[in-house]
């Protein structure tokens, strides 16, 4: 399997030494490409015909070129990670960033965390979103479960948000946190306030100072191998 990169015009060197140091890391090779797939069906083909499991897109910081590519983007059956030119590209990730909600969808971020502390060495760091109810508990239980069955340990911070604001919560504080990754899980679906204003993960990767990991919310939509 190998690790994709997007990027338009040029590439940052930092973005590029970061990318080259994880693809060592998890024993891949790099893809890299400059030509943008039209939609979201043409970047699915690219992935499916380089072998990719892992995609990078280098962009601006801007929401049209960040929308652009969460569209592109949609369809995808593996982590795609965000690399904006406002980001402070760490050299090494020494802590991974995760907020829980009480969406069912993020228990599915227990196999990339698993595959990023056992490939990067990464401290896992989750914040819980400040609810009423159980169910971003509950749900961060599961995921620490699955950490603890394979012997990776994790630290657990309460948020002052709910989870509808956890995220950008999450990225508003990574630099705080000095996290070197945000992982984040994408909306299901784009309401009217997401078509006028931006989805929540467009705001989040706006002001997040780290990479971004996106994971679709659908448990039939991963695929990274070991």
């Amino acid at each position: 399997m190998n690790i994709g990169l997007l990027y338009k015009n040029t590439l940052d060197e930092e973005q590029k030494l970061f990318v080259q140091t994880l693809a060592q890391q998890t024993s891949r090779m790099l893809y890299t490409t400059d030509i943008i797939p039209a939609d979201a069906d043409a970047t699915e083909q690219l992935c499916d015909n380089e072998s990719i499991d892992l995609l990078f897109i280098s962009c601006r910081n801007n929401r049209r070129d960040i929308q652009h590519y969460l569209n592109l983007c949609r369809n995808l059956r593996l982590p795609y990670i965000f690399l904006t030119d406002t980001m402070q590209i760490p050299r090494t990730i020494a802590t991974t960033v995760s907020p829980v909600s009480m969406l069912e969808e993020e228990v599915h971020k227990a196999e990339i965390l698993t595959h990023l502390a056992r490939f990067t060495g990464t401290h896992i760091l989750f914040l819980l979103a400040n609810d009423y109810g159980s169910r971003a508990e509950q749900n961060l239980n599961k995921i620490l479960t699955a950490l603890q069955s394979l012997n990776i340990n994790a630290e657990t911070l309460k948020a002052d948000k709910d989870s509808f604001a956890v995220n950008k919560e999450a990225a508003e504080k990574t630099r705080q946190l000095s996290a070197g990754m945000l992982v984040l899980t994408a909306s299901r679906d784009y309401g009217l306030d997401d078509i006028f204003f931006g989805p929540q993960e467009l705001h989040a990767i706006r002001k997040s100072h780290c990479p971004v990991l996106m994971l679709n919310p659908r448990g039939d939509l991963y695929s990274l191998c070991d």
